[in-house]
Parts: structure tokens; C-alpha cells; sequence
């Protein structure tokens, strides 16, 4: 039996690009809750995961999380309860698998809102591309100040419009949002403590994880208008490498 501690962000925010919002899905509601702008947050951990959308088989791709792309990842088809694994290894020998199957590299970031809650904000494609480049020689900034969403910016790809949003600094947090994020900051900890223990964690432990994440997010517009990354994705995924980043 599991002992694994369960996931502690309360909310999984992503971006939707036809809204130019994020967002987050309530399973109680069944419904898309829209974050109304500005969002601001203190990004505490991230790791690596893979998540996406095949059209074609109509079924959600799913993945564990890793502190490294050297690690393996387990990646699976999800559809209706029933998943089927379709690459396992170090992110650069399952790149091309991955990616024909609609696999998409993801940063899954958890974070602070400005009340102590936990949420994790799962970035890939244009938003993810911004992200890399907002946190460009910033490394000393993390862990003290906020990040705030408070607009965004359109690009096309081909004939597919897309949005995508605007990080910025805001200000350094106080004594009492201090306080709030050491609390973040141990649960977090434990979080990781628990998830990536070398003994007693299965691999099918963790996709059972990753289930419970898609769960959280899922919602028709990415299922069915998934939105493609920008053309200078690939200069931005050639600069950085995502293992070097500050947290």
C-alpha cells in the first residue's frame, strides 16, 4: 500500500489561450474557473513533466514529474480510465516518441498566492517560452518576491492566432506572507520528500499521481484546440537548458 503523500496544490492553474486567461478546473462544479487578472504569485519549486493531447485517439498524454530531464520519465496514453505506456527513458531518448504522440514538455511549477494557498501552474508551449525568457539572470530574485500576470501578448503560428502572458516583478513580500511562505515552503518539501524517495515509490504510484493531476485540469478547449507553441520555441528551448534554471 501507498504511503505516498498526496499532491498539496489546491488548484492547477494553465493557460488558456483563446481566453487570455488563466484558469483552473473545479471538479466539484465541473466547470472552468478564469482567474481575472492580475494574478501574482511566489514560485517556490518546479519540475519537469510531459502532458498533452492526441487528437486523433482522443486521449490525454500523461507523465510523471522529475527533478531532471536525465531521470526517467514513464510517459502514458490516457483515455476513459484505461492508459497505455508509450515511451520510457531520459527526456532526450523519448523526445521524438513523445512528441509524435502529442506529448508536449511541461514546466510544473508550484507557487504561493498572495494568501498562503498552494497552486501549481502547469506551463508549456508559448507561456512556457516566456516563462524561460522572464527568468533570464534572475536567479537572486526567487523565494522573496512575487511574480504577477497582468496582461498578455498575441503571436501567430502559420494561420493559428495564439496569446500568451506577460510575467513581471512585483515587490517583495512581508513579514506575514513571509510567514506564510515557510509553511508553503516545508509542505513542499515534504511533498518532494515523499514523491521522490528512492525506495517504496512505484512508477504506477506516480502515474496514479499524474491521473489525478490530469483530473484537476482537464477541460474540453485544451482537449480539443490545443494550442501550438510559437516559432521561436526553438530558439528559446535551444538556449536554455531547462535543468539550469534558477529553482
Amino acid at each position: 500500500m501507498s504511503t505516498e503523500m498526496s499532491n498539496p496544490a489546491a488548484k492547477f492553474l494553465s493557460w488558456k489561450s483563446n481566453h487570455q486567461k488563466f484558469s483552473y478546473y473545479d471538479k466539484t462544479t465541473q466547470e472552468n474557473v478564469f482567474l481575472e487578472m492580475p494574478v501574482k504569485f511566489l514560485a517556490l519549486t518546479r519540475y519537469k513533466t510531459i502532458k498533452g493531447w492526441n487528437q486523433k485517439k482522443e486521449g490525454a498524454i500523461i507523465a510523471n514529474e522529475v527533478k531532471s530531464l536525465k531521470e526517467e520519465l514513464v510517459v502514458n496514453f490516457y483515455k476513459k480510465g484505461d492508459k497505455q505506456e508509450i515511451a520510457r527513458g531520459a527526456w532526450n531518448d523519448i523526445k521524438e516518441t513523445v512528441e509524435f504522440w502529442g506529448g508536449r514538455y511541461t514546466e510544473s511549477v508550484y507557487a504561493m498566492l498572495p494568501d498562503g494557498e498552494l497552486v501549481n501552474l502547469q506551463l508549456s508551449g508559448a507561456s512556457l517560452s516566456t516563462w524561460f525568457e522572464f527568468q533570464k539572470n534572475q536567479t537572486h530574485r526567487f523565494f522573496d518576491e512575487f511574480v504577477q500576470v497582468n496582461g498578455f501578448k498575441e503571436g501567430k503560428s502559420g494561420a493559428v492566432t495564439f496569446s500568451y502572458p506577460v510575467f513581471e516583478w512585483t515587490g517583495k513580500m512581508n513579514a506575514s506572507q513571509k510567514t506564510l511562505a515557510e509553511a508553503a515552503d516545508e509542505l513542499i518539501q515534504r511533498y518532494e520528500a515523499s514523491y521522490f524517495k528512492n525506495a517504496g515509490t512505484s512508477q504506477r504510484d506516480k502515474v496514479s499521481a499524474a491521473i489525478g493531476m490530469l483530473e484537476d485540469t482537464f477541460e474540453a478547449e485544451v482537449v480539443k484546440q490545443p494550442t501550438p507553441p510559437p516559432s521561436e520555441d526553438k530558439k528559446v528551448y535551444k538556449d536554455y537548458d531547462p535543468d539550469d534554471l534558477p529553482f
